[in-house]
């Protein structure tokens, strides 16, 4: 799982396109309105993410993102692919989907 992804997330209405590199359990990356951060692990072909979600000061975000979200997601690995699905802390309603592509 380790190196640079290129993640593309749905969130109800909003979708959107960034980067994220995973590294040593870590996630860093971001996109033109959020930067992320957090920790993975992987099992065999499943994936565990806890990502910190924070707004960027200059951008436009809608009313349930305006704040940093913790998002709890998992899903499964299949080569340089990979997809999660989950919802932040406190708020199952807000379902998030995201796909990552080996971007190296």
């Amino acid at each position: 799982m380790e190196g640079l992804w290129y993640a593309h997330f749905t969130a109800g209405a909003a979708h959107g396109d960034g980067l994220a590199v995973l590294r040593d359990g870590e996630i860093l990356g971001g996109d033109p309105a959020h930067t992320y951060s957090g920790t993975y692990q992987s099992d065999g072909n499943h994936l565990y993410a806890n990502v910190r979600v924070s707004p960027n000061r200059a951008a436009t975000v809608p009313l349930d993102m305006d704040r940093p979200l913790m998002f709890f997601l998992k899903g499964s690995v299949a080569g340089d692919s990979a997809t999660v699905a989950g919802h932040p802390d406190h708020n199952e309603e807000l379902k998030i989907a995201v796909v990552l592509h080996r971007a190296e």
